[in-house]
């Protein structure tokens, strides 16, 4: 994922895209009405369009869009070559655009599958419906803005309509200390869970947590908080059982190191959108099927959106049918050779 990957680069135009959604999406932290970002068009002199994004998510990116917009510029206008300029090795880059740089590098030097249908773990919200269908391999559910006995409700609700081979993902948002989650975990059956997401408040201590719980554990935002000299010795942690990865968060080479080191001991991988554009999640499964991913991937995120830009999303056929928008109605930002 170098420079050099890119040999026949001969443009780039740098786009900004604004979605709305088709209701508010509540995150925690902030709540949003529309989803924007980057989109990078890279033009070789032999080889088809090919479009990677820079989509920073408000509370969860280290760096915000104007931040990410400014860095990019300041390295398209510099002197150089366009290849150069576009290393996504440069030190300092915020993570959001070395995601952009990389997956646009990845594309244009690696044959990747086409894109395609993969399980998907299907999202429930806070205020969903609590219902799940025949066909679903696997259900996230949101749990941990209520009391311990209220999401053990919603929680049995759910065990109860799954079948064999189905499976149940929890993620609590780091809302539990671990009192509750060790009293959450005595009111539910633990058959069907195959992991509960960032279950502890941040800063929490994990070393007695399947000692108190018996439940499996996976982490997102710790995992990204980890130095990373540190890392190979917290996936030793007692009851770590995956690592749910946001590329769009971290750049797709730490990414792809972590992919690495959770085989190596035998963890799972889940890769997941932050609510990206159809373009990125139809990267996802292209990168999910190279890295040889297996499982329900985390790449339910789709349905909020009003529109797919460019081009039809690929890997959703029930989503296929939205309205594109197509670069007239994108904001270009400017155009370099």
């Amino acid at each position: 994922m170098n420079a050099n990957s890119n040999q026949a680069l001969a443009s780039l135009t740098l786009w900004r895209y604004r979605l709305p959604l088709r209701e508010p999406l509540a995150l925690g932290p902030c709540t949003l009405s529309h989803r924007e970002g980057l989109l990078l068009e890279w033009q070789g002199e032999q080889q088809p369009v090919i479009w990677s994004e820079i989509s920073p998510l408000p509370g969860f990116s280290g760096h915000d869009l104007e931040n990410c917009t400014e860095h990019l510029k300041r390295l398209l206008q510099a002197p150089g070559t366009l290849k150069d300029r576009l290393d996504p090795g440069q030190p300092g880059l915020p993570a959001e655009v070395r995601f952009g740089l990389e997956s646009g590098h990845l594309q244009g030097s690696t044959p990747l599958p086409d894109a395609r249908p993969l399980p998907r773990c299907r999202l429930l919200r806070h205020n969903a419906d609590l219902e799940v269908a025949p066909h679903d391999a696997c259900i996230k559910l949101k749990v941990g803005r209520a009391s311990a006995a209220e999401d053990a409700r919603r929680i049995q609700h759910v065990s109860r309509q799954l079948r064999d081979g189905q499976q149940l993902r929890l993620d609590a948002n780091r809302s539990w200390t671990l009192d509750t989650a060790r009293d959450l975990s005595q009111r539910i059956d633990h058959r069907h869970v195959a992991f509960i997401e960032e279950p502890l408040l941040p800063g929490s201590d994990y070393a007695e947590w399947f000692t108190a719980t018996g439940l499996p554990l996976a982490w997102d935002e710790t995992l990204r908080e980890i130095p990373p000299e540190a890392v190979e010795d917290h996936l030793n942690t007692p009851g770590l059982a995956a690592l749910v990865i946001k590329p769009m968060l971290t750049g797709l080479g730490r990414a792809e190191g972590w992919v690495r080191a959770a085989r190596a001991r035998g963890l799972g991988v889940v890769l997941s959108a932050a609510y990206e554009s159809n373009l990125t999640l139809d990267m996802y499964t292209r990168l999910a099927v190279h890295w040889g991913l297996t499982g329900p991937q985390g790449l339910d995120t789709f349905d909020p959106f009003t529109h797919a830009l460019i081009e039809p999303i690929r890997s959703q056929p029930e989503h296929a049918d939205r309205p594109v928008l197509g670069r007239e109605h994108l904001h270009c930002l400017g155009h370099w050779t």
